[in-house]
């Protein structure tokens, strides 16, 4: 599959914060308020210690503090119970606004995959699993709040933080100050060594997820069969299998983000050993270098030195893990679209003009042609039907029509114009198309019908369903054209959906209307009466039917005979009758004994 290039990802990413700058501009500013809140936790242990418990005097700017050690202390008690408390409340604030922005952001990246998904191709729909694509959907996209919340703005407190608490460290002691930051350069290293081999265990685990995801849906969507067929048990044993594999991916990315957190945790505890060392032989000194007040402040500082290093730590890993994920987003935002338009392409002018295939090709793999070099001429107004055995490629010349595909040979054209000219929407709005398989959605009747022309009325509603002999039905159901259909239309027959699917595309009004087995389910008496109906409404539109049931082609204006992607034959029913080729054959294994004489001519 190709790729587009874009920039960085990570920063791609975080573009889908863009329309929020008020909500992250407040995160800033409850960032600064926190990291500010956090840098004055150490200072109230400080006063109690050598100022209460102490006899070191509290001198402020010069000016030494005439307080006795019970005042000292309920004040240093305050102010331990404001900064906290005032901490509390901003974290708080900031969460919400987190949760808000992210949540808002997840929601634009999902939109914008979905917006991809139905403007690719079908090619690219055709190599990717259902289950697949909605997995990552609704799972790796959350890959958008992991690189804006835990990647960029956990690294700008930190660093924030750090860029604090080391002046703070410097100006109270540069030579612990040094000691402490020499863990640093360690702690890069490592982060370097494993983040490729994180990103490369969390995308395998998501791919074995995506798996996991796509049988189930193969699994719920088939289950009619699966209990006809009494194959639970051995579809049990797939999902089982499959599961245990993504169990198996998990714990290798967990194994590696654990090594990875024992790397850093023994790091960080060396170099707090180490400060403990050095600092408290400051503290003993004599003259004392350091208070014990200064050295707990320092310690605290440490641990909130080494508090963000941690997070910037874990954040690199936890990033990787998130983009091991979102390699599988990218390989939809990039994928080249073969469906979208020229930039020269321009709306369709002539729809109601003549189609010519003028020596069309197409393969769906290399090697493989499905069409070779087929030639057709259908005039505006009339009906042409398609037959031929299964696999001769009725219904991809119906795809190639709607350029579901591009030909890999020859060109389409509809009122001599090129369809790869064309722009796709002028396209799709000239024609409507009842597919093999009558595609519902779980809605009620009426919103199937009207898909294709939501404003249209109720009179032509009803109009259209009874041209496709749907209307008598429908009224019989308890809720009539409210009456809800369904995943996939399951509460009603394969009949029924087919009348609804027909109706759907009379309702329409395109000028050009394509039929893929319209009728393969209706009994022989509705199927006439429906004949009469199509009829009826492809007077002054262009009509391509592709049917087995040859019954239903015979007042076609001209019959092609398509045989292993190429045209046999074509003509009038009564016509290709009287060749005795290939549709007569066809003919006779339908509605003849074997071995009988078919007339010349007649129906």
């Amino acid at each position: 599959m190709q790729l587009k290039q874009r920039p960085n990802r990570f920063l791609y990413l975080l573009r889908y914060a863009l329309p929020y700058r008020r909500e992250v501009a407040l995160q800033f500013l409850l960032m600064g308020l926190a990291v500010g809140a956090g840098l004055l936790k150490p200072w109230p242990l400080k006063v109690i210690v050598d100022h209460v418990g102490g006899d070191l005097p509290l001198v402020v700017a010069g000016w030494v503090v005439p307080w006795e050690p019970t005042a000292l202390l309920l004040l240093s008690c305050l102010a331990y119970l404001l900064i906290h408390g005032g901490d509390s409340v901003i974290t708080m604030g900031s969460t919400l606004v987190a949760t808000l922005t992210s949540s808002r952001m997840t929601r634009d990246l999902r939109a914008e995959m979905v917006r991809c998904l139905q403007a690719l191709s079908l090619k690219f729909h055709d190599s990717h699993r259902v289950g697949d694509l909605v997995h990552r959907v609704a799972w790796n996209t959350q890959v958008v709040e992991t690189a804006f919340q835990s990647g960029f703005m956990g690294a700008v407190k930190s660093a924030l933080t750090l860029a604090a608490i080391l002046v703070i460290m410097a100006m109270m002691n540069v030579r612990l100050t040094l000691v402490a930051v020499v863990t640093i350069p360690l702690l890069l290293t490592f982060i370097k060594r494993y983040a490729g081999r994180i990103q490369q265990v969390s995308r395998r685990h998501q791919d074995q997820e995506g798996r996991v995801s796509s049988r189930l849906q193969e699994l719920l969507g088939g289950i009619r069969l699966v209990q006809a067929f009494n194959r639970q048990g051995w579809e049990q044993e797939r999902f089982d299998a499959l599961s245990d594999t993504s169990i198996a991916t998990r714990l290798d990315m967990t194994r590696m983000q654990a090594w990875f957190g024992v790397a850093v945790a023994l790091t960080l505890g060396a170099g707090t050993a180490l400060m403990f060392w050095i600092g408290m032989r400051e503290v003993l000194a004599v003259p004392q270098r350091l208070t014990l007040g200064e050295f707990l402040v320092f310690n605290a500082y440490l641990a909130m030195l080494y508090a963000p290093l941690s997070v910037l730590s874990y954040t690199a890993s936890s990033i990787q893990s998130a983009l091991g994920g979102g390699q599988r987003l990218f390989e939809i935002l990039e994928a080249v679209n073969e469906a979208r338009d020229r930039p020269d392409a321009r709306p369709l002018a002539e729809p109601r003009g003549a189609i010519r295939l003028e020596d069309v090709s197409f393969a769906y793999d290399e090697g493989r042609p499905i069409l070779r070099g087929v030639s057709l001429q259908i005039a505006p107004g009339s009906m042409l039907a398609v037959v031929g055995e299964t696999g001769s490629g009725k219904s991809t010349l119906l795809s190639l029509l709607l350029r579901f595909y591009h030909p890999t040979g020859g060109r389409i054209l509809i009122g001599g114009q090129d369809l790869s000219e064309c722009t796709l929407a002028s396209l799709r709005e000239q024609v409507s198309l009842v597919p093999q398989e009558a595609v519902l959605f779980s809605d009620s009747i009426r919103e199937n019908i009207v898909y294709g022309k939501p404003q249209a009325s109720e009179a032509e509603i009803v109009q259209a369903a009874r041209l496709a002999q749907a209307d008598e039905f429908i009224r019989a159901m308890p809720e009539g054209y409210e009456t809800l259909v369904g995943e996939r239309g399951v509460r009603l027959s394969v009949g029924q959906r087919q009348r609804i699917a027909l109706a759907r595309a009379f309702l329409r009004d395109a000028p050009i209307l394509l039929l893929d087995e319209p009728t393969s389910a209706l009994d022989a008496e509705t199927e006439e009466r429906l004949m009469g109906g199509i009829e009826a409404f492809a007077r002054e539109r262009t009509v391509i039917t592709v049917a087995h049931r040859l019954s239903t082609v015979a007042m076609a204006d001209r019959i092609v005979v398509l045989g292993a992607g190429e045209v046999l034959e074509q003509g009038t029913h009564e016509e290709l009758l009287a060749g005795r080729g290939a549709y007569w054959r066809l003919w006779q294994a339908q509605h003849e004994r074997p071995g009988a004489v078919v007339p010349a001519e007649g129906t």
